[in-house]
């Protein structure tokens, strides 16, 4: 006779106590019409659920937690709202609050949170009050926004390693709010119609900016790079868009490998650009188009390497270049290192200031129609070289120019032509050479050399000549 060994009931306590160790989640909620409110929480493993709502009071929240995750949400029509929060492991999420054409789509708000490893999020809303919030922290990020209609609201946070972003809104009175943490960051920003505002923040690592505002105008954009790869890249169309200013923080690039380009096409345009904490630095402003005016333009440099250009098409022009040290140096198209560029045949009342203190240095004003003025300070024991040109039948303001070297190895060429010129030029010691050219009208030159190398030659043509040339101490 067999016997037989009966298990304890404390074994049995066990066994029924132990966890089921799978956990293969799937989830799929479908409502259609009215008050649909749907929420589902899955918590481990292989994840991924669906939600599809339909016409209404539609409400959505979502919680995964942990491995595979997949969330897709897709909303139609009246009170949309979707939350889905996923964290750990390959994370994915698309919301989507439109259904196919059927409806006004009216008060979308996504929020989307994902938290490590391999996060994606597309939120995608067309239509009415969209809002979207898109959080993801750490390792390879990705997000894409687009939002079409008036007053969209974007916020993508993506904090740490391989980041990317695409926000793209469609509308007026759009803003955009994108702050990338460290790592691969790259960012697209395209808002289209008019009287958007965006700001793009990627604090350090390998930084690059794209942002394209079109339509009528009056965009405003700032972008804020601090340290490493840099390169910030924005296009404007349009009246009265702002590119930053005093005020406004405009590109602000801290240090390493710098690029900053502004591109501003129409007319009442402003455009800032900061390079600051050293590094590669290249600046360049390009405003206006065949017909514009009242063009501001600042850009700032604050040691190494340095090269900076500011071109204005137009008339009422002010344009300024600051170089704190280093090369100023010239790189690719920027033979001077730096230098203005403003008006045409019929530009009038334009400005240009350009100040490098000091090392490398090398400067260029080109202005062309009425009423110009210019100045360019160098500053001392730099490699020294200004050229200003102006053109044009004189005017109110006159043409102008004032050149100060301050010392090491100057030289400068002042070539005015048109009525009642002006032209100064102090070099104030070591290897100077002044050559001004002036032609027709009420020509005066002036130029000090205090000493060294000395050269002088004026030349004047046409009317109220006067020249006075002082040479050493």
């Amino acid at each position: 006779m067999k016997a037989y060994l009966l298990p304890s009931a404390s074994a049995l306590a066990m066994i029924a106590a132990a966890p089921a160790l799978a956990q293969d989640n799937e989830s799929n909620v479908t409502q259609t019409g009215s008050s649909a409110i749907a929420t589902v929480t899955q918590t481990g493993a292989s994840g991924e659920s669906t939600i599809l709502q339909g016409g209404v009071a539609a409400n959505a929240k979502l919680t995964q937690d942990g491995t595979d995750n997949i969330s897709t949400i897709n909303q139609g029509g009246n009170t949309n709202k979707a939350t889905v929060d996923q964290s750990g492991n390959d994370n994915e999420s698309t919301v989507n609050q439109d259904d196919g054409t059927g409806s006004s789509d009216d008060n979308n708000t996504a929020n989307v949170t994902q938290s490590g490893s391999d996060n994606i999020s597309v939120v995608t809303q067309t239509n009415d009050f969209s809002t979207a919030t898109v959080i993801q922290e750490n390792v390879s990020n990705d997000s894409d926004v687009l939002q079409s209609g008036d007053l969209d609201v974007a916020s993508v946070t993506q904090d740490g390693s391989d980041n990317e972003s695409d926000v793209d809104q469609a509308g007026n009175l759009n803003t955009a709010t994108i702050a990338q943490g460290g790592d691969g960051n790259t960012s697209d920003l395209t808002q289209t119609s008019g009287l958007n505002t965006a700001i793009i923040r990627q604090p350090g690592s390998d930084n690059t900016a794209t942002a394209l505002q079109a339509g009528v105008g009056a965009n405003t954009l700032n972008v804020l790079q601090d340290g490493d790869g840099n390169t910030a890249s924005v296009t404007q169309f349009g009246a009265g868009n702002e590119a930053g200013s005093i005020a406004n923080a405009g590109v602000i690039q801290s240090g390493d490998d710098g690029t900053a380009t502004v591109v501003q096409d129409g007319g009442l345009q402003s455009a800032f650009i900061e390079q600051k904490g050293g590094s590669l630095n290249i600046a360049g402003i390009n405003q206006g188009g065949a017909v514009s005016t009242d063009h501001t333009a600042e850009i700032r440099q604050d040691g190494s390497s340095n090269s900076s250009d500011v071109v204005q098409r137009g008339f009422n022009q002010r344009a300024i270049i600051s170089q704190i040290g280093d090369d100023n140096a010239a790189s690719g198209t920027f033979v001077y290192g730096a230098q203005i560029i403003q008006g045409d045949a019929s530009g009038r009342d334009n400005d240009a200031t350009i100040t490098q203190l000091s090392d490398g240095n090398r400067a260029l004003t080109n202005q062309q129609g009425e009423s110009l003025s210019a100045t360019v300070t160098q500053g001392g024991n730099g490699g020294n070289t200004s050229t200003v040109l102006q053109s044009g039948t004189g005017g109110a303001v006159l043409l102008n120019a004032d050149v100060l070297q301050n010392g090491a190895d100057n030289t400068s060429l002042v070539d005015q032509g048109g009525t009642s010129q002006t032209a100064n030029v102090d070099q104030l010691g070591e290897d100077n050479l002044s050559n001004i050219v002036q032609t027709g009208s009420g020509n005066t030159a002036s130029v000090t050399q205090n000493s060294d190398g000395n050269q002088s030659f004026i030349t004047q043509g046409g009317t109220g000549h006067t020249a006075t040339v002082t040479q050493g101490s």
